[in-house]
């Protein structure tokens, strides 16, 4: 087994641990229903990670950049659910209109947020194009 593969696993469990305790404090937050948001988004990523570790061996990705796009894709997964929780803790909703409808914040808080998850979910998008274009295409 490589490095990566224990990597991504680990990581995918520990992520997904860590959505399970972000369940359990959804009432916490002051907007719940992006709590909720961020429990599944780190139950639903965790088990995305497991399973790309599960499959890495069988993709062709020279060892180089194999290390590269799972570092990728394993820190832009936390950075995403750590966003969603700054979402949930502050009541931001600018650019999360459906878990945040009915919800405002300050113009800075809404900012940080926007660029927690939009920097976050395009690494994430970019480093699933380029895993799919050496796994599939190349």
């Amino acid at each position: 087994m490589s490095d990566v593969t224990i990597i991504l696993g680990k990581g995918g469990l520990l992520m997904f641990t860590a959505g399970l305790l972000i369940g359990a404090a959804i009432p916490r937050f002051v907007n719940s229903r992006m709590g909720l948001s961020a429990h599944l988004t780190a139950v639903q990523t965790g088990t995305a990670l497991i399973a790309f570790g599960s499959f890495w061996p069988y993709f062709e990705i020279p060892q180089t950049l194999s290390r590269i796009l799972a570092y990728s894709l394993l820190s832009s997964s936390y950075v995403l659910v750590i966003g969603l929780i700054i979402a949930a803790i502050f009541g931001a909703s600018a650019n999360l209109p459906i878990a945040g409808k009915g919800f405002h914040s300050s113009p800075a808080k809404e900012l940080i947020v926007s660029i927690i998850v939009f920097s976050s979910s395009g690494l994430m998008a970019i480093t699933c194009v380029g895993i799919c274009l050496f796994s599939v295409v190349l």
